[in-house]
Order: C-alpha cells, then sequence, then structure tokens
C-alpha cells in the first residue's frame, strides 16, 4: 500500500522478522538487523506505538537474536512459531485489546498479508517497501512517550495475560489480581492524557463525544462539572490513567476507558461509584454497564497525602462515618451517599504502599492523644506509615453514627515505643524477631508493599518491642475511652469479624470469637454500641474469597443492608443502596440451565464449566 494510511490512527504495528524486520532468513543462518530499522523500532517506542512480533521461526533463536540487537524488550505479546499467521494474529489482537483498523502488519510475502487481512478484517498490512517512509515520517515526529510508559502499561497487561492462563475460574482470577482503582480530579494537571483518551479510544468509549483540546480546557474548568481520571493497578504493575468522566446533572457526558482493562470491569465499578447516573451510550461498545452491579474485586485506592472518603465527595455536614477495611470498602459502594457520610478507608501510596493500620484501635486512640511531634516520630521511625493515616476526622467530625470494623484487631500486631506510649499497628510476621528478616526482605512474608531491609529492621526493633495482638479487654478500654472523649450524640456500630465457616487458621477464628463475645456482652449494658455479625450473612466457606477476611459480593452486599438499618435505627435517616444485580438475573440463569440441558452435551469441554458458573450463580442468588 502507499502512504494513503493515516498514521496516527496507528496503535500497534505487528512485524514480521525474515527480510523484513531483519535482513535474511534466520533458519538458512544468520542475519543482520539494519541500523536504521533499530532505530526506527526505538523511535517508534517513543512516540508511543506499541510494537509486536508475528513471524514464522524458531522461537528461542529469535528471541536470542533480538535480544543481541538491544530490542527484544520493545517487542509486547510476540508470536513466534510456524503456525499460520492469520489465527495468530487473530489472537493477539483479543489478548493486546487493540482493534484491527488500528494495526499495522509489516510483511515481505503477500499470501501472509492476504490471510491477515481475511482473519482479521480491517488490519492494515504492508510489505518493507514501506518501512523507508515510516523511518521518514517518525523522524519528524515529537517523542510523546520518552519514557516509554505506554510500552510498560502494555508490558504489564502482557503479564497479566499470561497469568490468567493459570486460571480456569475467571472471577477468582480477577480477585487475585489485586486490582486497585484511583479515582483523582486534578484533571486540569493530566489535561493532554484525558485529550488523548477522548480522541483515540473507541470499544470502552460509551459517549463517543470527540472535542478540540479547547472545549476541554473549558469543561474541566466550568463547577458545573464533576470530572474525574481514572488510574489502576494490579500486582502485575501499572496501567496509569485508563478513563475519565465528566459529569453534570446527574448525566454522564463523557465516560470512557482504554482497552487496556477490557475484562476487569473497571468502567461498571466506576459507573457504580458514580451512583449509576444516567448515559446516552453511543454506537458499539465492547461492554455493558448494568445499573444494579459493583465488581467486587476491585478496591479504590485513595490519592498520595490524604485519607479519601471512597464514594462520591460528601456535601455539607455528614453525620456518618464508615471507617475500616475491605469489609467497609466493598460494602459502602452499595450506598448512596447522598451528602450523609463520610469514609476513611484503605488506600494505596503513589509508591504502592498499602495503608490501611489507620483505622485499627491503637492509631485510632492516637487521633486524641498524639502530640504532633508524636506523629512526627511515628512516621520517621516507620518506613510503612503514611503521614497523613496520623490523622482523620474520628473525634472531630461531630459523627452522629460511625461505623468501625473490628477485623484489624484479630491480625494487626501492635508495637509500642521504648520508654514511650506510642504504639503502632501493622500486619503479617513479628517485625522484631530476626528469624523473619531474611524473608521480610526477600519478600517472602506480607509486607503491604514496604521494601524492608535488614538494617531498618534492626533499627526499629532497637526502638520499639512487639506486644502482640489486641485483646477483648484492651479492645473494651479502647471503647471506653472513645465513649468519653466523642460527642453524647455519637454512636458507634461495630462490624464483627466472621468465625464461621472459613478455612482460615484456627487461631485467627478464636480471636474473632473472643472479641466478638466481649463487644456483644459490653453493648448489653451501653446504648451507644451496636454491631453487625458478618456470621448471619456466610452461608458456607465458598463466601470466603480470601483468608477470613475477605468475601463474596453477596456478604458485603448483605453488610451494606445492615448498615442502612442501622443508620435508620440510629438518626432516624432513610440512605439508599444500589441493588445487588437482580434486575433480569433469572431469566438468565434459565437461559443458562436451558443450554446445559439441551444444546450442551455433557461430555462437551464447555459442560463443566458451564455447569460450574450455573451453580455458583444460582446459589449465590438464592
Amino acid at each position: 500500500m502507499g502512504f494513503s494510511l493515516d498514521l496516527n490512527s496507528i496503535k500497534l504495528i505487528v512485524w514480521d522478522l525474515d527480510e523484513c524486520l531483519w535482513q535474511g532468513t534466520l533458519s538458512d543462518g544468520d542475519v543482520t538487523v539494519p541500523e536504521e530499522h533499530q532505530g526506527l523500532v526505538e523511535k517508534l517506542a517513543d512516540c508511543g506505538i506499541i510494537q509486536s512480533i508475528c513471524s514464522k521461526n524458531d522461537f528461542e533463536r529469535a528471541k536470542a537474536r533480538l535480544i543481541e540487537t538491544g530490542i527484544w524488550d520493545i517487542f509486547v505479546f510476540p508470536s513466534i512459531s510456524w503456525n499460520a499467521k492469520g489465527p495468530r494474529l487473530k489472537s493477539m489482537l483479543e489478548e493486546i485489546a487493540l482493534r484491527p483498523d488500528n494495526t499495522l502488519f509489516i510483511d515481505d510475502n503477500p499470501s501472509n498479508r492476504g490471510e491477515a487481512e481475511y482473519y482479521v478484517p480491517g488490519i492494515h498490512t504492508t510489505g518493507p517497501e514501506m518501512i523507508p517512509g515510516l523511518i521518514r515520517q517518525f523522524a519528524e515526529r515529537e517523542n510523546s512517550d520518552p519514557e516509554h510508559k505506554r510500552l510498560q502499561e502494555y508490558k504489564t497487561l502482557e503479564k497479566r495475560r499470561q497469568a490468567a492462563k493459570d486460571f480456569t475460574d475467571s472471577e477468582k482470577f480477577l480477585y487475585d489480581s489485586d486490582i486497585r482503582v484511583l479515582i483523582s480530579r486534578d484533571c486540569k494537571q493530566q489535561e493532554k492524557r484525558i485529550y488523548e483518551l477522548l480522541m483515540r479510544t473507541n470499544q470502552l468509549n460509551f459517549t463517543k463525544k470527540r472535542i478540540s483540546i479547547e472545549e476541554l480546557a473549558t469543561l474541566l474548568d466550568n463547577p458545573e462539572y464533576d470530572c474525574g481520571y481514572i488510574s489502576s493497578k494490579d500486582r502485575f504493575g501499572d496501567y496509569g490513567i485508563v478513563g475519565f468522566y465528566a459529569l453534570k446533572d446527574n448525566h454522564l457526558e463523557h465516560f470512557l476507558f482504554s482497552c487496556r482493562i477490557m475484562g476487569q470491569k473497571i468502567e461498571q465499578w466506576v459507573y457504580a461509584w458514580l451512583g449509576f447516573p444516567e448515559i446516552t451510550v453511543t454506537g458499539e461498545v465492547a461492554a455493558h454497564l448494568n445499573s444494579d452491579e459493583c465488581p467486587g474485586w476491585i478496591n479504590r485506592s485513595a490519592p498520595h497525602g490524604s485519607i479519601k472518603p471512597t464514594m462520591k465527595e460528601t456535601v455539607g455536614h455528614c453525620r456518618v462515618l464508615l471507617k475500616g477495611p475491605c469489609d467497609l470498602s466493598h460494602s459502602q459502594v452499595y450506598l448512596k451517599n447522598d451528602g450523609l457520610f463520610d469514609s476513611e478507608l484503605g488506600y494505596t501510596t503513589d509508591s504502592g504502599k498499602l495503608i490501611t493500620a489507620h483505622n485499627h484501635s491503637v492509631h485510632i486512640e492516637g487521633l486524641h492523644t498524639y502530640s504532633e511531634q508524636d506523629r512526627k516520630e511515628i512516621a520517621n521511625d516507620c518506613i510503612f506509615v503514611d503521614p497523613p493515616m496520623l490523622s482523620g476526622k474520628f473525634f472531630t467530625g461531630d459523627y452522629d453514627l460511625i461505623v468501625l470494623s473490628t477485623s484489624f484487631e484479630a491480625y494487626y500486631r501492635i508495637y509500642r515505643k521504648k520508654g514511650t506510649d506510642l504504639k503502632v499497628a501493622f500486619p503479617g510476621v513479628n517485625l522484631t524477631d530476626p528469624k523473619y528478616w531474611p524473608g521480610l526482605v526477600k519478600r517472602a512474608y506480607y509486607d503491604a508493599g514496604n521494601a524492608f531491609t535488614t538494617d531498618y529492621l534492626q533499627d526499629f526493633s532497637s526502638k520499639y518491642e512487639h506486644l502482640g495482638f489486641t485483646t477483648p479487654d484492651m479492645y473494651l478500654s479502647f471503647l471506653r475511652r472513645c465513649l468519653q472523649w466523642l460527642p453524647e450524640h455519637t454512636k458507634l456500630c461495630l462490624i464483627l469479624g466472621a468465625t464461621d465457616k472459613a478455612d482460615g487458621p484456627e487461631i485467627m477464628k478464636i480471636r474473632h470469637l473472643k472479641l466478638n463475645a466481649a463487644i456483644k456482652d459490653f453493648a448489653k449494658d451501653n446504648p451507644r454500641i451496636s454491631y453487625i455479625e458478618v456470621d448471619d450473612f456466610i452461608k458456607d466457606a465458598s463466601d470466603f474469597t480470601e483468608g477470613i477476611n475477605h468475601f463474596s459480593a453477596r456478604v458485603y452486599y448483605e453488610i451494606s443492608q445492615a448498615i442502612v438499618r442501622t443508620i435508620k435505627e440510629t438518626t432516624g435517616i432513610e440512605v439508599h443502596s444500589h441493588p445487588r444485580g437482580t434486575v433480569h438475573f433469572d431469566s438468565f440463569l434459565l437461559k443458562i440451565r436451558d443450554k446445559l440441558s439441551t444444546t450442551i452435551s455433557p461430555d462437551s469441554t464447555m459442560y463443566k464449566p458451564l455447569k460450574a458458573v450455573y451453580n455458583r450463580l444460582y446459589k449465590d442468588r438464592h
């Protein structure tokens, strides 16, 4: 083809190797990578163009030659084998989640190009004669991504896709991925990236409104709009900024996401977080938005430097505070805020540290007793402490009700600075015990994203002593002090830890049982104390997704409904909640059942996985 192709639409270039990227045929002997070809590959990466390989060759030999040239790491999802190229290209684009019309395939063999066009309708193809023109055109281009952030995002996606192949249960993989979403509102700082998303996204662009950079700037400055951009990361890496929304009068005028997060349902989670606003979906979209669903495997991160509400920013006086870990962060998404409550939940810092201990009793008590100097001292001593976690509105927010989770108390260890009353909490193994130090340094133990060194652990153990876990007596003393320090009208609702039917360590169940019993007994004589028993909502072991403190979406929904009832009983105010997902669900189950009984044979490879899905959904529904 000539240069009729608009290179501005190309996001992915797929290279053939023999007589294309390099000169010669690898199976016949050595090959030479022309310097200008290597330079083009590097320049394309600098310009944010993703590159892959589809070649008929021996994988290890081809990889070794590209490593020798120094450009192997620039390619993602390389497909190097002796199989036909058409099906491999089709599979590659599905893995990368890019559209054919945004892809250019360079191959010296017209038959391969024709096969590509047959299997991947809409793909652009050309021979190596186009390479000199590409070199000239991109030589004039600005290096829009010199740090290769876009490449790294696709490398992360590549790791994620590879790991997913080890799971037969897609939802289990999603929970295992530890997906974290950050919603930020400093949109002016990211105006260029947001504009790029607006103009380039298609598959997950629900509104498809293309506007100029000037119109975007005006929109971001307009106080009538609630605008935010979405970033995401998981255990495989950081995907960067992946979405944007613009909300006005409860109507989404812009709602779009990068195809890199396809299949994670981040778009559905954000839609739920926004309260299921009105939206007019334009054109074809690769995902469907439901007004009654909130994925339970997604966690929200708070911006570094602050403990933010994890729902829409509250307006006016907040009368309820939600404070705790996953049991609250996953449950609160079902609650419509309407300006009634604040949230202080777990979050992740920009450096990847998971911050949750600010909701432990020793840190809550410190909000009232620690001086500013005490807080500085703790933050200086403890690398796992984010300074903002030492502040909060527990005692200053003048709340009618504080909903507080107790699950941290059973597995967070307490440390006290020697010779003082300063205490901190951190999960996992005992940081002051040298036998755990090698494992902590090698990250064999849970570290919440902290890079411990032997020197640091030695220093920490010289300053701090290990006190163990919260005992029932300690927690009741904490409650008594809270009731003394809080305004008289403030009541506490405690979410009790799970004890029944879990496969987790017996010691955790015992700690929960003892603490729960003490709290229940204490509440009998204290009308300002109430509690929610998670055990009431757990049917069997399948309701636990990871240990004793992580549950199925149904359990989180039940917790949210218990919170709604408690707010009503305590304040007289009715909080509205989002339904969990019953609309059309029964008919959907019937369709699966009909498939199993009529269309799909029990001998089919699809039968068992589909039957497992049906059984789980039916159980979860009923």
